[in-house]
């Protein structure tokens, strides 16, 4: 018959120069979902740590939180009197030392908080701290460090995502035209 197609077999059509569409859209699909994972990640390193931080408590206050083994940070409300501000206390009751991170950086969500430094806990235990300052309705908090080394992974994991993400859009737009022809 002259003009006909025959049948498709398989998602390839039998005509000749056609080429299948169902691999370019597989492979569209697992690069977009690769690069939204990618962004997840990114988003994670950048914002997940504001998410993990202990219940605020005004300057003056005593926070008594149980903490992990392993580096935590302390954050206080944002202001221009870093060294005017004093952290102490103990964890299980033996008094540790706030050491100054030149590498960790403030949270930006769920609120704004100004990194004041980090300690490393050996093992588990109820950290009671108090910070004070010159500083009104100052607050404090503890959480997980978050440094350069965060910021960087989280760029690495964005920078990476944007071209898995444009291949594979551009790769189910082709596999959708050649189905429509």
């Amino acid at each position: 018959m002259v003009g006909t197609r025959e049948p498709a077999v398989n998602g390839t059509s039998n005509q000749p120069g056609a080429r299948p569409s169902r691999g370019l859209a597989v492979v569209g699909l697992s690069l977009s979902a690769l690069g939204v994972i990618a962004l997840l990640g990114a988003a994670f390193l950048v914002f997940g740590a504001g998410f993990q931080l202990a219940p605020p408590v005004s300057f003056g206050k005593v926070m008594t939180v149980e903490v992990s083994r392993g580096d935590h940070a302390v954050y206080v409300t944002p202001n221009d009197h870093w060294s005017d501000i004093s952290c102490t206390g103990d964890l299980d009751g033996e008094e540790f030392a706030l050491r100054p991170e030149m590498t960790q950086q403030g949270l930006l969500l769920p609120e704004r908080w100004d990194a004041q430094g980090s300690f490393a806990a050996d093992t588990s235990g109820v950290l009671r701290i108090s910070c004070d300052g010159p500083v009104p309705d100052g607050r404090f908090t503890v959480g997980p460090v978050v440094s350069i080394v965060n910021l960087v992974g989280a760029l690495a994991a964005g920078v990476s995502a944007l071209p898995l993400l444009a291949g594979g859009l551009v790769l189910l737009g082709i596999a959708r035209r050649r189905t429509r022809v």
